[in-house]
């Protein structure tokens, strides 16, 4: 009796506190599927009502703004994103009760069609576009990116927009609507935040700091209902998906649902992490990564957004529990004394630790299934750098077997030239200086061939928070790496043309303007060197005037080789012989603790080539080369040769303008001086730049500039401390070199009639007319094309013409034009300061009768009307 009196007093005591289910409302982000599985299996299976809870739950929609509904209390909880450190910067006291996405799944989606293959291409094009999703806010940010620059479309969800042509991009799910679009086989790409570097949390649940406070206990029940729920969708995929078909929606077909259901379960790693993990290192990084795209204030603390339980502050309810918890456990304690009671609960415990054992071996085989068949390779390495676990995957990239692989460390396996580097981001995820590590790092497999890999890594714990181990992935991106790599050296040869275009037009413009100046010292000086007594002391001095100004003369030129303009007396010569002329002048150029060694070829070919220029490039590589070895010891080599060029070798040289296949005879000049660092490499062509005190700044850049002139190219090796290797190619010619026969046009030659002579520079008028009165003719002078056409139609005596090139008001080319559509049979001289091979490009098949460059002679000049038709 005293029993039945003490079970009812047990009973009243027990159902007394009892109150009826708590009504909660949870909000959803988005329609239903298999995303919310968890909250349909909790509510479905009787876990909130198990809790208390009366549960009710909302879909949501594009236009669904959950924050708000949660924070003016129209809801209990709702599904958010890591966009909840936004709302917190504004003063939403919004908190994060469990996190299940443990990395986001959101991407930015376009199709093939669109001609998109980068983030920074989606400006101005249609974007259906929603502020649900912050890690590819921050990826638009981190592109420059923001509303203004593209056309935003209403977002329905529907990937089939991308297809019927109403958006070319939109915010979209990783496990959601691609599966669509490769259902209707539509080619598609995608850019994750992860592949920027952009690691974000993804879907967690959450409510109020005021909710928290106010009722603990239903956040807590709600919380362990919650992560019921979702044990239980991961373990019955199936069973939900035909439960979300039969009651929430039938949009998606059941192996659509199952695709989310396996694509979920690698976001959510429940292998690997504890469901509704909160790492607050990991929310310091993502607050950070907002900050960095000004997305939130600098200093921001994300601490307040992890959910702290807190004590329960009804003590009356606690009496009343504490009362009922002692009278349990006392008839408890009566009860337990009895075998078969104690037989039971050891029955009990043998299947719960069976079951548990079932449980870790299933969880086993996920992983490993998940490890083995990842298209990226997978590792595990510990705290010594160590490789203690890896996929095959990971073995193939590395081109070994699992045994070498497993114990091996890990910076072994990276490019030398990175390994110090790799060891120190490696010590600092180690040492939690740093959360997460993702770089392009170059490796090295077992055969020694290399390969580009993005690594990514982060730390592994135990509740503790002692390292376990760290977990990192490599995905191959040697195509893209090559890709980039080939369009930085289209870049540069495309920068280096522009350099040699804009300095060349000024170096021809100086050349201009400097030859008229010449002209007119080497005119005055011939002419006074014929007038004088050839014993006049004065002699010598005309003759260092003039040898000056042929000097100067020289500099134009090499101005104009700059410009790729001054291709000047262009005939058939053999390295070999200009070298052999050449072997004294070097020997006293170079210093005297430097040996020339010459290599020649007997048999090369002959090159179209202008001597003078090919000096140059000599004397200038000669001269460099003997400055490079300095004060000690060294060698010069100076090689000829020739060789088979395809389009494999022409690749890696400077200046390859669409140099042709085939024969190439070239000049090696080779030191053994101090070499170069790769950053003097670089610029080593740059005009004026010079790592000389005092330098000549035009020296490499006007080598260039010949090279350039004559269709050749430049290879260059250099290794510090070792010396430096130059290696000019200029096209082989299968014509012989020409015999110089020795024959000169008379310099007694004289001839008559009347000249007009052309030219804005008034000294060069002067200079130009007592030349032609020298040489018998009489002359009629003119400052511009438009005074010389209009004395050219008034006079019908004029024998022929003398025109400069380069005129304001009216140049030398109109004026040609508009003198032939006057008398068809005129003869005109062309002056200019470029080349004959430049300005006679001009006139092919116009009748020009002959070309005469400046700074000319009376002798030069004397040559030119001779030879006229």
């Amino acid at each position: 009796m005293r029993y039945i009196s003490l079970l009812l007093l047990i009973l009243f005591l027990s159902a007394s506190p009892a109150q009826a289910l708590e009504k909660v409302t949870l909000q959803l982000k988005w329609l239903h599927h298999f995303q919310f599985a968890g909250y349909y299996a909790a509510l479905e299976k009787g876990f909130y009502t198990q809790a208390g809870l009366d549960v009710t739950i909302r879909e949501g929609g594009p236009a669904t703004n959950v924050e708000a509904g949660v924070l003016s209390g129209e809801t209990d909880f709702g599904v958010g994103t890591s966009s909840l450190l936004l709302h917190r910067a504004k003063g939403a006291d919004l908190v994060v009760v469990g996190q299940i996405f443990q990395h986001s799944a959101a991407i930015l989606l376009t199709t093939h069609k669109t001609g998109i293959h980068s983030v920074s291409q989606m400006v101005g094009h249609r974007f259906m576009y929603t502020r649900q999703s912050a890690d590819t806010l921050a990826l638009l940010k981190l592109n420059g990116i923001d509303e203004s620059r593209f056309i935003k479309v209403n977002h329905q969800g529907d990937p089939r927009d991308l297809i019927n042509g109403k958006a070319d991009v939109m915010m979209a799910y990783v496990f959601n609507e691609p599966f669509l679009l490769e259902e209707v086989g539509e080619p598609y790409l995608t850019f994750s935040p992860l592949s920027s570097g952009i690691d974000f949390y993804g879907d967690n649940f959450f409510t109020t700091k005021r909710l928290i406070e106010d009722k603990p206990e239903l956040v807590k029940a709600f919380r362990e209902a919650t992560l019921k729920g979702w044990r239980y969708a991961l373990d019955n995929r199936g069973e939900i998906a035909d439960l979300i078909l039969s009651k929430y929606s039938r949009s998606k077909s059941r192996e659509w649902l199952l695709f989310e259901a396996n694509q979920i379960e690698t976001l959510i790693q429940p292998a690997l992490v504890e469901l509704g993990y909160q790492n607050p290192s990991r929310w310091e990084k993502i607050a950070e990564t907002f900050v960095a795209q000004g997305m939130l204030p600098k200093g921001f603390d994300p601490q307040g957004i992890i959910y702290n339980p807190v004590l329960i502050r009804d003590h009356r309810m606690a009496i009343a529990i504490t009362i009922l918890a002692t009278i349990i456990i006392t008839v408890l304690t009566m009860i337990v004394v009895s075998f078969r009671r104690l037989n039971q609960r050891l029955r009990a415990e043998m299947a719960e630790r069976e079951k548990a054992e079932a449980d870790k071996k299933l969880s086993e085989d996920r992983f490993r299934t998940l490890f083995e068949t990842s298209p990226t390779g997978i590792i595990l390495i510990d705290a010594e750098g160590i490789i203690r676990f890896a996929n095959r995957r990971m073995a193939e990239m590395f081109g070994c077997s699992m045994g070498d692989l497993i114990g091996s460390s890990y910076p072994k396996h990276i490019h030398p030239t990175q390994r110090t580097s790799a060891s120190e981001r490696l010590q600092k995820l180690l040492s939690k200086e740093v959360e997460l590590v993702g770089i392009d790092k170059h490796f090295i497999r077992y055969d020694q061939s290399d390969f580009w890999g993005h690594f990514c890594a982060c730390r592994q714990e135990d509740a503790a928070g002692n390292l376990l181990f760290l977990f990192g992935h490599i995905a191959d991106i040697t195509e893209r790496i090559t890709a980039e790599e080939n369009r930085n050296k289209i870049e540069l040869q495309v920068q280096q043309a522009q350099k040699l275009e804009s300095l060349g037009v000024l170096a021809g413009g100086i050349a201009h303007d400097f030859n008229n100046i010449l002209m007119a010292i080497l005119g005055n000086a011939e002419l006074a060197l014929m007038r004088l007594n050839p014993e006049s002391p004065v002699i010598e001095n005309l003759h260092r005037i003039e040898t000056s100004a042929a000097r100067a003369a020289d500099l134009a030129k090499q101005m104009l080789a700059y410009s790729g303009k001054g291709k000047f007396i262009v005939e058939e010569i053999n390295l070999n012989r200009l070298l052999e002329e050449m072997l004294h002048l070097l020997e006293v150029s170079i210093s005297k603790k430097a040996v020339l060694r010459f290599n020649l070829n007997e048999r090369l070919p002959t090159v179209k080539a202008d001597a003078t220029q090919i000096r140059q490039i000599i004397m200038n590589l000669v001269i460099n080369s003997s400055e490079a070895v300095g004060d000690r010891s060294g060698i010069i080599a100076i090689t000829t040769g020739c060789m088979d060029c395809d389009r494999n070798y022409l690749k890696d040289v400077w200046l390859d303008e669409n140099l042709t296949d085939g024969l190439y005879v070239y000049l090696e000049i080779a030191d053994t001086g101090c070499g170069m660092e790769k950053e003097t490499l670089s610029r080593l062509f740059d005009p004026f730049f010079t790592t000389k005190f005092t330098g000549r700044g035009l020296g490499m850049s006007a080598v260039l500039g010949i090279v350039r002139g004559h269709h050749g190219a430049i290879k260059v090796y250099s290794e510090v401390g070792k010396g430096t290797s130059f290696k000019i190619l200029l096209p082989a010619s299968e014509k012989p070199a020409e015999v110089f026969n020795g024959h000169t046009v008379s310099d007694t030659w004289k001839g008559s009639g009347l000249v007009l002579l052309v030219d804005d520079e008034e000294t060069v008028r002067g200079i130009g007319t007592e030349m032609l009165k020298e040489l018998g003719f009489t002359t009629l002078t003119a400052g511009d094309g438009r005074e010389a056409l209009e004395l050219f139609k008034q006079r019908t005596d004029i024998s022929f013409v003398i025109m400069d090139l380069t005129m304001p008001k009216m140049d030398g080319e109109q004026c040609y034009r508009e003198m032939r559509q006057h008398k068809p049979d005129v003869k005109v001289i062309m002056s200019s300061g470029y080349s004959e091979q430049e300005v006679s490009g001009k006139f092919i098949g116009k009748g020009l009768a002959g070309f005469v460059q400046k700074p000319y002679t009376l002798s030069a000049l004397r040559e030119v009307i001779r030879g006229m038709p």
